[in-house]
């Protein structure tokens, strides 16, 4: 009985120390800076590859930008944005997205470049490199 009563006031004054900060917050400039802008592109690829593309960006750290990778295998393969003076370049060494316009190169590890465009068909274009 007594070790019960221990567990019962040592769970009560561990509980009562618990941060109970709401995170729900009615200023606008709090709910902008926890907005992330996504946009979800299909990419058709040669070789029978289809990917969904989440491309993510935060407004409060500009330079962060994700793209989360969708359709290459069972599991989301996140990669983060590298600067480039032209297109976009999603990059964790192993996994690569390379792009301008309507067009991207899906490179894993070693293995031949993917060509992809945006939308239903392959509109084959020059490696992107």
């Amino acid at each position: 009985m007594t070790k019960l009563l221990l567990v019962i006031i040592a769970s009560s004054f561990l509980l009562s120390c618990a941060e109970t900060r709401s995170h729900i917050t009615s200023d606008k400039t709090d709910i902008k800076t926890q907005k992330a802008s996504t946009k979800n592109v299909k990419y058709t690829c040669n070789r029978n590859t289809t990917l969904s593309i989440n491309f993510i960006s935060t407004p409060n750290e500009s330079n962060k930008r994700t793209a989360i990778i969708n359709g290459f295998g069972k599991q989301a393969i996140i990669l983060p944005n590298k600067k480039v003076t032209t297109g976009f370049l999603y990059s964790n060494g192993k996994y690569t997205l390379r792009g301008e316009g309507q067009h991207a190169t899906w490179t894993v590890g070693r293995m031949v470049p993917i060509q992809c465009s945006v939308g239903d068909k392959v509109n084959l274009q020059k490696d992107l490199k």
